[in-house]
């Protein structure tokens, strides 16, 4: 359902009052948290209040880090801040629950905007969760459009990066809502920064941790896995997910790593049977977080304590039982002549 007036306006009335708002998204956040963060600020400058945009973890993605640099996105990390010194906090494109945010368990946000599968919300003033919905970037710009402010190139550019990156260019997990902004925010985008951000330098950890995910990837029919052991960021996890998932044959690509006592897992999917999120919950299960769409999704589970090769192959079992493949024998993606 489309963002109508009487949502703005209760969106609006969920701050009303409060001068100082903490916008803030997931940790390690991805372009589509990043244009929704910057969306939702937008509009409530519009309103006369004074905005924080925030996330936790870390930017690691080149493309994420040039987002930021190209568009002049002002953001401060979680751990520079106190959520409660603020007179309100949104949380966009996460949730009360979701696990992968830095907002504490005791505050309760007064906004929340996601299209993640609904979870609990708590007692969050107002809430807009919309799963049939491909970006998060495409709510936040249906509120903009019925608040009827304009947006400048560098918010046009933002929040069709962010649609364009979850939705892959509109071919994947796409409401009708997405395709109908990304065309009307194309004509505004600056096309010279947008190709800066998408062909931003790759560091040379990324080759190295590339090298790895190649030599290390096992083929079990239609799945893919592959870890990388330590990485020097936990995004570079679900990059090298993006990628497998491309290989000729492959439906489901699975990329484990080990980040500051964590396992990081990101997978990535064509298969339309099964929602990639669901699996990854089902997976994870409470001793870690887990989240995702039906086509992508990624979890953590502390390593504290815990030796990280049983916990990956633990993992690893479990998603070949959920999968199909547990009877399949595994062949390398690429040959050891070429490794």
């Amino acid at each position: 359902m489309p963002t109508r007036p009487s949502d703005l306006r209760a969106l609006l009335d969920a701050v009303a009052g409060r001068h100082h708002v903490l916008v803030m998204t997931h940790n390690d956040p991805d372009p589509d948290a990043l244009a929704s963060v910057f969306g939702l600020a937008t509009l409530l400058r519009r309103q006369g209040h004074a905005v924080t945009q925030a996330y936790g973890g870390f930017l690691g993605r080149g493309e994420n880090r040039a987002m930021v640099r190209v568009l002049r996105l002002r953001f401060r990390t979680v751990d520079q801040l106190a959520p409660a010194d603020f007179d309100a906090v949104a949380l966009v494109d996460t949730q009360p629950g979701a696990g992968n945010h830095s907002l504490p368990a005791t505050i309760e946000p007064n906004i929340v905007l996601d299209h993640h599968s609904r979870l609990r919300t708590g007692a969050a003033g107002y809430q807009d969760v919309r799963p049939s919905y491909g970006a998060c970037s495409t709510i936040v710009g249906q509120y903009l459009q019925v608040a009827d402010l304009a947006w400048d190139a560098r918010l046009a550019t933002a929040l069709f990066y962010g649609i364009k990156t979850d939705t892959l260019g509109l071919s994947r997990a796409t409401h009708e809502a997405d395709a109908a902004l990304y065309l009307a925010l194309h004509q505004s985008v600056n096309q010279r920064w947008l190709g800066q951000i998408e062909q931003a330098p790759l560091s040379w950890f990324y080759y190295q941790a590339l090298q790895r995910a190649l030599i290390r990837a096992l083929v079990y029919g239609p799945v893919v896995f592959s870890h990388v052991g330590e990485v020097h960021r936990a995004d570079i996890v679900a990059e090298l997910a993006d990628l497998l998932v491309r290989a000729v044959g492959v439906e489901w690509s699975v990329v484990m790593g080990e980040f500051r006592e964590q396992l990081i897992i990101s997978m990535r999917t064509h298969d339309e049977t099964l929602n990639a999120g669901t699996v990854m919950r089902e997976v994870v299960g409470t001793r870690g977080s887990a989240g995702g769409h039906g086509h992508m999704a990624a979890g953590r589970l502390p390593l504290a304590g815990r030796d990280p090769a049983a916990e990956r192959e633990r993992i690893e079992a479990r998603l070949r039982t959920v999968l199909g493949v547990a009877r399949r024998r595994p062949r390398p993606l690429v040959p050891e002549a070429l490794a």
